[in-house]
């Protein structure tokens, strides 16, 4: 009797021990694909990838996403730094596109083999952007989420109280300051802005304006074209510093840019706001708070004797993912990059967020948002700060922006001459 009860407490020991295994066994097949990105915290980004997520895991059993919110800023390169010298990590990370991500190209899987059978649905040169160093002639390094750039969105209602037409974009920056003009004489604020925690307002609009200065030259600021001695560069200048002095809400100085400034905008507290197209403070927003058809868009403001007119900023690629080169499953990881690229993920992440996706056969017209095929429709250049160093390009430019038309402790003209440093700084660096 003793033996049989010995017998079965062993078998009953060893029972739980084979349903374990066969249960590890299982799980063993499933390949956890792991991503870190700033986007996936909160807000309406979380809200798409965790449909993405979910469609994936469906059509794929064999994967399971771990997807972990990491902060947004410097603090979030720091810490992909840190797992590139430990030399382990998540499989996929995201990148801002440019600079930020040819960083890391050293620790990045190439990916032309896994994008062969999509490539064609996104243009080569927003493959070009995402390749090692930029370079189109070398292998691609990311898959490009968003485009993302800037411009100025109105609201067509105040326009027309101030006796602008809505749907005319100003011709010439005359015509901009004009209707600047008629609308704080008719007690609308021309411009709502936010300067506290960073001067974006100027920043962006800043952006815009050297992309429609330089059209396709933008590139030849890294190389051997100049801020100095250009006339019209100059003055835009001296239309930024009339704009801040004399146009912007007075609440801009203590006003949070993210996003508390949009949020006022979107209250209807002024007729135009500097924007991104691609981000908080989207047309998206703007339109579900101000009516899909209130809501018009100026590309930039037009310069005296220029070469070209109504040129948007535009970067190939916004934020995008790549494979780590440690990643265990580089096979399952691409077909996570691929569903975020391809298929019904970009329509998903364009239609929760209103960020512009870059996959040509999303259906825009299917989102019901007007706004979304005029930006898209736009003649483009690249963003300036695609071509200067992450410091030269966010901490000392907004710095001088700050100081020159936030604050007024430097002139115009000791402005240019610090953006034509930054200039042959990043030069030098390259």
């Amino acid at each position: 009797m003793k033996k049989i009860v010995l017998v079965m407490c062993v078998i009953f020991m060893l029972v739980p021990a084979v349903w374990a295994g066969g249960k590890k066994e299982s799980a063993s097949s499933v390949k956890t694909v792991t991503i870190w990105d700033f986007k996936c915290g909160s807000g309406a980004s979380k809200v798409a990838m965790e449909q993405i997520d979910a469609l994936i895991e469906k059509n794929n059993p064999d994967i399971k996403i771990n997807h972990v919110a990491q902060p947004d800023g410097d603090n979030y390169y720091q810490l992909v730094r840190a797992a590139v010298q430990a030399g382990e990590g998540p499989d996929i990370v995201m990148f801002h596109g440019g600079v930020q991500a040819y960083e890391f190209d050293d620790f990045t899987l190439p990916l032309d083999k896994y994008i062969a059978s999509w490539r064609s649905e996104i243009a080569e040169d927003n493959w070009a952007f995402c390749s090692e160093g930029g370079d189109g002639s070398k292998p691609v390094h990311m898959v490009p989420l968003t485009t993302q750039g800037f411009g100025i969105y109105t609201n067509k209602a105040l326009l027309k109280k101030a006796g602008i037409d809505p749907e005319k974009v100003p011709a010439t920056a005359e015509e901009f300051i004009a209707n600047c003009k008629a609308l704080k004489a008719a007690g609308i604020a021309p411009i709502v802005g936010g300067f506290s925690g960073g001067p974006y307002t100027v920043d962006f609009l800043f952006r815009c304006f050297i992309a429609n200065i330089y059209g396709d030259k933008v590139a030849d600021l890294a190389k051997d074209v100049d801020f100095v001695g250009n006339a019209q560069f100059k003055e835009a200048c001296e239309i930024m510093k009339e704009l801040m002095s004399n146009y912007i809400d007075d609440e801009a100085t203590s006003t949070v840019y993210f996003t508390d400034a949009g949020d006022n905008f979107a209250a209807g507290k002024g007729a135009m706001f500097i924007g991104l197209l691609s981000d908080v403070n989207n047309w998206k927003t703007f339109c579900d708070a101000l009516g899909k058809d209130n809501v018009g868009y100026y590309p930039t403001v037009n310069f005296t004797n220029a070469s070209n007119k109504n040129i948007q900023v535009l970067q190939p690629c916004g934020i995008g993912y790549s494979i780590m080169s440690w990643s265990k499953n580089p096979d399952a990881a691409a077909k996570v990059l691929q569903a975020y690229g391809s298929g019904e993920g970009p329509g998903i992440f364009m239609g929760v967020t209103g960020a512009l996706g870059v996959n040509k056969k999303a259906d825009i017209n299917s989102l019901g948002y007007p706004i979304v095929g005029e930006i898209l429709s736009r003649d483009s250049a690249l963003d300036v700060t695609n071509i200067l160093t992450n410091e030269d390009a966010n901490s000392n430019f907004d710095r001088y922006c700050t100081e020159a038309f936030v604050t007024g402790e430097i002139t115009i003209d000791e402005f240019i001459t610090k953006c034509q440093s930054m200039l042959v700084n990043a030069r030098q660096a390259r």
